[in-house]
């Protein structure tokens, strides 16, 4: 487990800089220039992610389960993740009408993808893991409203439905195995 919350810790507390400490990051910059900042902060969330991978399997061999969910919060789940997957792919696009309806629709797809986990998982490594990644993504939420703000570029619709394929596109493959060979498990049972 210890493996597994380090690097839960510090991909998070990475992605928090901006948030938290945007002195540090301001001071980054100035010292190293953007793009040695941008590469630094890569390369430590990259080993930050792969030490979270790495130590999950351990993690979650030695977790508390709390109980089996019932049968429907599957079914929610099963309703809840697509949605997230339009809306991480719509954050990660040129700004489209999804982009102006929710603000920052990367959030809310983390947000909605880590409560259907909650949901479906009832073990204290998931609750650990997907706990994080929502109270991660409300207090990023709440420091964005803090920041000043700039003139948004118009919508587009193309960026929306580039963002609809592409998240129904990640949901198939997700479905059709990819869940599976990721994260050995399978989002519908006996497939």
């Amino acid at each position: 487990m210890t493996l597994f919350l380090i690097g839960l810790i510090g991909f998070l507390g990475v992605h928090l800089i901006h948030a938290f400490a945007p002195g540090l990051r301001a001071g980054m910059i100035a010292k190293l220039g953007a793009m040695p900042w941008k590469g630094l902060y890569a390369l430590l969330s990259l080993i930050f992610f792969v030490l979270m991978i790495l130590g999950y399997p351990d993690a979650q061999a030695s977790t508390i389960y709390f109980g089996e969910p019932p049968q429907g919060m599957k079914h929610i789940n099963s309703i809840l993740i697509p949605i997230a997957l339009v809306l991480a792919v719509a954050g990660s696009l040129p700004r489209g009408f999804i982009a102006k309806t929710f603000k920052h629709p990367q959030l809310v797809g983390v947000k909605i993808w880590a409560l259907g986990h909650l949901l479906v998982n009832w073990d204290l490594t998931s609750f650990i893991f997907f706990g994080a990644f929502l109270a991660w993504a409300v207090m990023v939420r709440i420091s964005i409203k803090k920041r000043p703000t700039t003139e948004p570029k118009a919508p587009s619709a193309l960026w929306d439905g580039i963002a609809v394929i592409g998240g129904v596109a990640i949901t198939g493959w997700m479905m059709m195995g990819g869940h599976a060979a990721l994260f050995n498990v399978s989002p519908i049972p006996g497939l």
